[in-house]
């Protein structure tokens, strides 16, 4: 560990002066007005500050006198964050073994062993994950949290900046999952509904200028028998409650939004569902779609099930895309169900995109609004059919929960 820097801190309203029993520079003073990049101690010390108030606007350097201004007033714990950070700019740890030091914190934060994985293509996967304990009970359609530490490769070789803060290499990237499920097992019959394993349906998201995603370019580097955390809560509202055995259900969804609906599937087959169930799935390409050849084996063995896969970008697709908002408005979905669109019998379930779902939202009043783009929930709502919000079961149904965290 690197000798500490002995600090005394003083501020002036917005302005923090920081007086040090060393010096980080010369005689010419090393301004900083937004996060430098480079790794000269002023350079390192200035990034980590911004990296722990967002609230900064200036960081001077000069000599042994560092002077910090930010937008809002210092308080005593802003000020005494800063003097920690400052007095700790030359500490370093050694672990005694990486190896050692990374299986140590996988030992401390995972309950659970990835089981199988199925591969469909490098960027699609299906996997089953083991719990080391039996869970409680929970309902198809339900969610819950995958984690791995932001110690683990990533499979994207993205470079992640942990100077700011170098604790968070000993964090949890966590990101929530809808338990999805394979409908039929190994063995040809329904899957279970408590499964030893649970199923999740995982696509890898790449990094762009916006965001650089945590939990899934780790999540591609493990194998089989290899460790990760499972939240044992299961949790959303997005269930089969209110469903009654001879209503008609409609899931639509995009990409692996097609998790929920299977799990909720295979739950009304084992329920001897007597209504029509008509599952539609929208995705660029039919390689998208890691479910498609079990799904033609249900639709044979349950007359009263349909599977529907459209595509935006398979050749065919070229001036002639279809999009699930469009299969409402034509009456190509009613057609697909065999059966009108009627709110009275028909519970509709929406997953994925929220560009498709037309995320709605309730102002004070209780009134409803839609986005500019017209969704899917809009459509029906036209319709006559009433949306889940907060406790009001309605018969459209939708999951919230859509970025990476």
């Amino acid at each position: 560990m690197g000798q500490e820097i002995s600090v005394r801190a003083t501020s002036f309203g917005n302005v923090a002066i920081f007086d040090l029993d060393r010096s980080l520079t010369g005689q010419e003073p090393e301004i900083f007005r937004r996060p430098p990049s480079g790794d000269s101690p002023p350079e390192r010390l200035a990034r980590r500050l911004w990296g722990s108030d967002g609230q900064l606007s200036s960081v001077q350097i000069l000599s042994n006198t560092v002077t910090v201004a930010r937008s809002d007033p210092w308080t005593e714990e802003d000020l005494a964050e800063a003097a920690d950070i400052i007095t700790k700019l030359f500490a370093h740890y050694e672990a005694p073994d990486p190896a050692e030091y990374y299986e140590s914190l996988r030992a401390a934060n995972y309950n659970a062993t990835i089981g199988a994985i199925r591969r469909h293509h490098e960027d699609l996967w299906v996997m089953r994950i083991v719990p080391d304990e039996p869970l409680e009970h929970f309902d198809a359609g339900q969610y819950t949290t995958l984690a791995l530490g932001f110690w683990e490769p990533r499979a994207d070789h993205v470079m992640e900046d942990f100077e700011s803060d170098p604790g968070q290499l000993e964090k949890m990237a966590r990101r929530s999952y809808s338990v999805s499920s394979s409908i039929i097992n190994d063995d040809g019959q329904l899957a279970r509904a408590q499964p030893e394993a649970i199923e999740f349906y995982i696509v890898q998201v790449p990094p762009d200028e916006e965001e650089i995603p945590a939990l899934t370019p780790r999540i591609f580097m493990k194998d089989v028998q290899d460790r990760i955390f499972m939240s044992r809560k299961f949790t959303g509202r997005y269930t089969l409650a209110g469903v009654e055995n001879g209503d008609n259900v409609v899931f639509l969804s995009t990409g692996t939004g097609e998790a929920p609906q299977n799990a909720m599937t295979a739950e009304l087959l084992r329920r001897e569902h007597q209504g029509q169930v008509l599952n539609v799935v929208c995705v660029r390409y039919l390689r998208d779609l890691a479910y498609l050849d079990q799904q033609s084996v249900v639709e044979e063995r349950y007359p009263n099930y349909r599977y529907e896969a459209i595509t935006t970008r398979e050749p065919e697709d070229e001036g002639n895309k279809v999009y699930i908002q469009d299969l409402v408005e034509s009456g190509r979905l009613e057609e697909m169900l065999g059966a009108p669109l009627d709110p009275d019998g028909t519970h509709v379930f929406l997953c994925g995109n929220p560009a498709m779902i037309g995320l709605p939202k309730w102002d004070d009043d209780g009134e409803i609004h839609f986005p500019s783009r017209q969704g899917v929930s809009e459509l029906l709502f036209q319709r006559g059919f009433t949306i889940d919000h907060r406790r009001e079961r309605g018969n459209v149904h939708f999951e919230e929960y859509w970025k990476e965290s």
